[in-house]
């Protein structure tokens, strides 16, 4: 929980939301639903560009099939 100290509640929110949607769907419409959704956010500045990249990079993991 330490590495979430740097994000905001709503940061927190959309990775866990991308988190557990990878986890159930994989590579589905509802993760790249999500993804959208965070990157409007990241856009209109409600979330850190570092906050976007973690959760662009587990969503692409997810659509490979990686696991950590």
């Amino acid at each position: 929980m330490k590495s979430f100290q740097k994000y905001s509640a709503l940061e927190c929110e959309q990775i866990e939301k991308i988190r557990k949607i990878g986890e159930l769907y994989g590579n589905s419409p509802e993760l790249k639903a999500a993804c959208k959704e965070s990157y409007n956010l990241y856009r209109s500045g409600r979330i850190s560009a570092d906050c976007y990249g973690k959760i662009y990079s587990e969503a692409f993991d997810n659509y490979l099939g990686v696991t950590v």
